[in-house]
C-alpha cells in the first residue's frame, strides 16, 4: 500500500513538472502584436498586382515577414546595406547592376535560391506582375526600373546582371527601397513551372524567403494575421536572425483607437503608417510601459505660394517672400505645433541636411529677423498707411488665404496654420485659413486656387531626384515654384538624368541658389519621424521605410 501511495505521489509530481514546463514554455514565447490601419489579409501572391488577379494576388503587410528579402536594403540612417546580395556592382553608365548572391539561401521548403530564381522573379514582377502599376503607363506611379528594364542575365549560379535601356544615379537606391522587387517565390511553385505568368499553387502561398508563415487556424481575414516563426536561411547563415516567436497583425483603422489599445497593453507597437497625431505623444510621456522613439528625417513642411500672380510675382514678389521668411519664428512652430518633435527649417530652402547625397551649398536658409522683414516689406512697397495694423500698397491691404486640408494624416496642418496666421498678423499680414477635404485640397492645388498653401516633401526613403519632381512643371500651376528664365526646371531635369556625380552636384547647387535667392518656397520645419512601442520590447530601430525588421527585436 505504501508503495502504491509513493507511486501515486511520484506520478503527481511528474504531472506537476510537465504542467510547469508547459506554462514556462508558453510564458517563454516571445510574441508581439502590431496595430495596422489597413485591413489585413493573407494568402496572396506578392509578385503580381491585385489588379491583374484581385482574388489571389497583391502585396500584403504579412509578406514583409513571409517573403520580403531584398537584394540590398537600408539601415536606420538610410545607408544601403547588403542583404541577399553580398555585394553589387554598377556600370559607369548606370545602365547595369550586378548582384553577387550569398550562398546558402533557401526557401522555407528547402529549395535553393540562386541567380536563375532571382532572374525568374525580376522578369515576372517587372515584365508582367506590376507593369500595370509601375510601367510606362503605370496607374500608380512610374518607376525607372520598370520603365527602362531590358533583360536579366545569369552570369553564374550566384551572379545576376540586370540591364536597363537608360541609366540613373539612384539605381541601387531604388532596388533597396522597393518592397515589390524584394519579394520572391520559387519558380517550382507556379503552374506551369518556371513560367513567369504561371499561377502560384495555393499550398505554396507561404513558401517565401522570410522567417515566418501565416497560421491560418488563428488568423481572421480582414481582422488579424498571426505569423509564426519557422526555420530559415537567416538562422543558418547567422544573418539578422529573427527573435520573435510570434507576430500578430491587427486591423485598427483609427489611430486614436490604436493608442488606447496601446495604453491598455493590448498591442505592443503601432505601425508607423498608423501613427496617432504628434499631440498624442504628450500624454504618453509619463507612461513607463510605453516608449516613444524619435529620429530626425529628411521631410520638410513648407509654404508654396502663387508665385505667378500678385502679390508674389515679379521682383516685388521675391522681396515679399523673403520678408515672410524672416518674419516667421520657426522655433515657436516646433514647440507649439509639434511639441518638440521637429526642428526649425532655417538650414535649407528645400533639401534636408539629413540627406547624405545633398551638397553643403544647399544648407542655407532664413533666420527669424523681424527688423529685416520690415525692411523687405518696405522695399516691396508694403506699409501701414491707414493705421489699421495691416500692410497695404496702392490702397489694397495685404490679405492672403492659406490653403490646408482636413485629411486625417495631415492633421499637423491645423495647428501649424494657426501659428502662421498669428505670426503673420504681428507683421501686418491678414491671413485667412481655408481648409478643404482631401479631394478639394488636391483640386485647388492643381488649379492654383490659393495665395499660399501648406505642403511637404517625402521622407528619406525617396531619392533626391524624386524630391525635385515638384519643380518639373507640366504647366505653371503643377509646380511649387518656377523662376522666370526656367533655369530651376532645367537644373532639376539635369539632376534627374545625371550620370556624373560632379554634374549632379553642380545642378543641385544651382537649384538651391535659385530657391534661396528668390525665396522660391517658405520652409517651416523638419518633422521628426517617431515610433510608439511597448517598453518591454528591446532592440527596435526606426528605419527609413516602414520595414523596421521588428522580428529582430526581443522581449526584455
Amino acid at each position: 500500500m505504501i508503495e502504491n501511495k509513493m507511486a501515486r505521489i511520484a506520478l503527481l509530481l511528474m504531472v506537476a513538472v510537465l504542467l510547469c514546463a508547459g506554462v514556462q514554455a508558453a510564458v517563454a514565447e516571445d510574441a508581439l502584436t502590431i496595430a495596422r490601419s489597413s485591413a489585413v489579409n493573407f494568402g496572396t501572391d506578392p509578385t503580381i498586382s491585385n489588379t491583374i488577379s484581385p482574388e489571389n494576388c497583391g502585396y500584403q503587410l504579412h509578406h514583409q515577414y513571409t517573403h520580403f528579402s531584398p537584394m540590398i536594403g537600408m539601415d536606420n540612417t538610410g545607408n544601403l546595406i547588403p542583404w541577399m546580395a553580398e555585394s553589387y556592382d554598377i556600370s559607369d553608365d548606370y545602365r547595369t547592376i550586378t548582384f553577387h548572391l550569398r550562398k546558402g539561401i533557401t526557401f522555407a521548403d528547402g529549395t535553393p535560391f540562386n541567380a536563375s530564381v532571382a532572374k525568374f522573379n525580376f522578369e515576372r514582377i517587372i515584365n508582367y506582375g506590376y507593369t500595370d502599376a509601375f510601367g510606362p503607363n503605370g496607374t500608380s506611379s512610374r518607376l525607372n526600373m520598370f520603365i527602362y528594364f531590358d533583360k536579366a542575365e545569369v552570369i553564374n549560379e550566384y551572379t545576376l546582371k540586370i540591364y536597363f535601356t537608360k541609366g540613373w544615379l539612384a539605381i541601387a537606391f531604388d532596388f533597396a527601397r522597393s518592397p515589390i522587387c524584394g519579394c520572391f517565390i520559387s519558380p517550382l511553385d507556379v503552374v506551369p513551372v518556371w513560367d513567369t505568368k504561371g499561377v502560384l499553387m495555393p499550398e505554396k502561398k507561404y513558401n517565401g524567403l522570410g522567417p515566418y508563415y501565416v497560421d491560418e487556424n488563428e488568423s481572421i481575414p480582414k481582422e488579424k494575421v498571426v505569423l509564426r516563426l519557422r526555420p530559415s536561411w537567416r538562422d543558418d547563415l547567422n544573418f539578422h536572425e529573427p527573435k520573435m516567436d510570434k507576430i500578430v497583425l491587427i486591423h485598427i483603422a483609427d489611430p486614436q483607437t490604436s493608442l488606447m489599445a496601446m495604453e491598455k497593453g493590448e498591442i505592443d507597437y503601432i505601425d508607423r503608417s498608423n501613427n496617432p497625431p504628434v499631440d498624442s505623444l504628450i500624454r504618453l510621456k509619463g507612461n513607463s510601459k510605453i516608449t516613444i522613439l524619435a529620429s530626425p528625417d529628411t521631410q520638410i513642411y513648407y509654404i508654396a505660394t502663387a508665385y505667378w500672380r500678385a502679390p508674389f510675382n515679379g521682383t516685388e514678389g521675391i522681396l515679399l517672400r523673403k520678408a515672410i521668411n524672416y518674419a516667421l519664428d520657426r522655433e515657436k512652430m516646433v514647440k507649439g505645433a509639434f511639441f518638440g518633435y521637429a526642428t526649425p527649417a532655417t538650414d535649407t530652402m528645400y533639401l534636408s541636411p539629413q540627406r547624405a547625397d545633398v551638397p553643403d551649398c544647399c544648407y542655407r536658409g532664413y533666420d527669424f529677423d523681424i527688423e529685416k522683414a520690415k525692411q523687405l516689406f518696405a522695399e516691396a512697397g508694403w506699409s501701414d498707411t491707414d493705421g489699421d495694423d495691416i500692410l497695404d500698397k496702392n490702397g489694397k491691404p495685404l490679405k492672403l488665404d492659406l490653403l490646408t486640408t482636413s485629411r486625417a494624416s495631415l492633421i499637423w496642418m491645423k495647428d501649424l496654420a494657426l501659428i502662421i496666421q498669428s505670426q503673420m498678423k504681428e507683421v501686418g499680414i491678414d491671413v485667412e485659413i481655408r481648409t478643404l477635404d482631401a479631394s478639394g485640397f488636391v483640386e485647388a492645388s492643381k488649379m492654383g486656387d490659393y495665395d499660399m498653401r501648406l505642403s511637404y516633401d517625402q521622407p528619406k526613403s525617396n531619392p533626391t531626384t524624386e524630391q525635385l519632381t515638384y519643380f518639373l512643371s507640366g504647366g505653371i500651376l503643377s509646380t511649387h515654384y518656377a523662376n522666370e528664365n526656367g533655369t530651376l526646371e532645367r537644373n532639376a531635369m539635369n539632376v534627374r538624368y545625371a550620370l556624373d556625380e560632379e554634374d549632379r552636384e553642380q545642378n543641385l547647387c544651382q537649384i538651391c541658389d535659385v530657391l534661396f535667392e528668390e525665396a522660391g518656397v517658405i520652409p517651416l520645419v523638419h518633422p521628426m519621424t517617431y515610433a510608439i512601442i511597448s517598453s518591454r520590447v528591446r532592440g527596435f530601430e526606426i528605419r527609413p521605410e516602414f520595414y523596421e525588421h521588428i522580428e529582430e527585436c526581443w522581449i526584455g
